[in-house]
């Protein structure tokens, strides 16, 4: 990282965005491969049956922030959406949960991404799949951008969330944002760890219980909007790092998710006693070859031979963390920083993409009545 230091003092020497761009260019995001245009929106939802943990304040209901994806009808000459949404609000975070001075990042607001704002529905002759997307400690609701893409293109609606104070930051629609406060710091003991990791993996796996609660909502209610086109006897989540956590604990705890993808899932903060139970429904892990914590891939281990349900794993030689995210597509700076490995990102991007579209493909391709009920 000697090189990495002297180049960004030389740049801020310069001073220059120019430089910046020259250095660390930014790519706009790959063309999704479906034959459906992608639209996309926004959304602030609030849960007021939580309280929030995170807040201390007596009276703050639980908020998050939801992106989604969905095949929509071409239109032409059409605005795509950036792929850092409120560039002025984020950016300041942004660089600082990437470790880099923010004139080094700034140019990722001209990023572009293949999803127009609030696009047309396609018409479809039947409902359409559901899946869902949780981002790791200091992601965020659109770091998986290009699978959430490659999903829609194909059929599928997808819907991303920030998790409130663990994502890097949340812009919420009111103007409001909520930092992150998720890190590792003060956690020095086992039982520091678990009190911590504990309740944020509950409050994660509740925020996408109430996601699915407020779609099905949306349906009952709304009959001209998107949720119409959505078949809830067809979901599937997927997730990176705590995100693949998260997909495992939503997976078991809710009956309406049928299968379920974690990308270099962080297995450590889940419980022995889930590791042991196993999953009774399909789940794939694909990630890197080894972690630094040799007990995540114990964990995982174990939790496959507990299944009964068809449980894969994927190790992929030569990746790294960050590489199940859009980080190495974005920019060759992932490679140079040590934040990608050395697969190349088309390479990389291809199997992931096709992995992704087989496993959900497979699993969500029957329409399967719920059989229990939620209490």
């Amino acid at each position: 990282m000697r090189f990495a230091s002297l180049f960004i003092t030389l740049l801020t020497s310069f001073g220059c965005s120019s430089i910046a761009r020259t250095a660390l260019p930014f790519n706009d995001l790959p063309q999704p491969s479906g034959p459906f245009a992608v639209g996309t929106n926004t959304e602030t939802w609030v849960d007021a049956s939580r309280e929030e943990a995170f807040t201390g304040n007596t009276g703050d209901r639980r908020r998050i922030v939801v992106q989604y994806w969905y095949p929509a009808q071409y239109e032409a000459n059409s605005d795509v959406f950036p792929y850092i949404d409120s560039p002025d609000v984020r950016l300041n975070a942004f660089a600082e949960n990437m470790g880099l001075p923010k004139f080094l990042v700034e140019h990722i607001r001209e990023v572009k991404t293949h999803s127009v704002l609030g696009a047309a529905v396609q018409p479809a002759s039947a409902a359409m799949p559901l899946i869902v997307f949780s981002h790791g400690l200091g992601g965020m609701k659109s770091q998986n951008t290009i699978n959430a893409e490659e999903l829609a293109s194909h059929g599928y609606v997808v819907i991303g969330v920030d998790h409130a104070f663990d994502s890097y930051l949340t812009v919420f629609d009111d103007g409001d944002t909520a930092d992150y406060r998720s890190s590792s710091e003060g956690l020095e003991t086992e039982a520091d760890f678990w009190a911590a990791r504990g309740p944020q993996l509950a409050t994660r796996t509740a925020d996408i219980r109430f996601m699915l609660d407020t779609i099905e909502g949306k349906k009952a209610e709304d009959t001209n909007s998107l949720w119409q086109h959505v078949d809830m006897g067809r979901v599937g989540m997927f997730g990176h790092s705590f995100g693949g956590a998260t997909s495992i604990m939503a997976l078991r705890d809710d009956p309406r998710i049928r299968a379920a993808i974690a990308l270099d899932g962080w297995m450590v903060p889940i419980a022995k006693e889930v590791i042991k139970a196993g999953s009774q429904k399909p789940f794939l892990y694909i990630g890197q070859e080894s972690w630094d914590d040799p007990l995540n891939y114990r964990k995982l281990d174990k939790f496959i031979a507990s299944s009964d349900a068809t449980v894969t794993r994927k190790l992929i030689p030569g990746t790294k963390h960050m590489d199940f995210a859009d980080a190495p597509h974005l920019s060759n700076f992932a490679k140079r920083f040590g934040f990608a490995g050395s697969v190349p990102s088309a390479e990389l991007r291809q199997m992931l993409n096709t992995d992704i579209l087989a496993f959900f493909a497979k699993h969500l391709d029957v329409y399967q009545p719920r059989q229990e009920q939620l209490p």
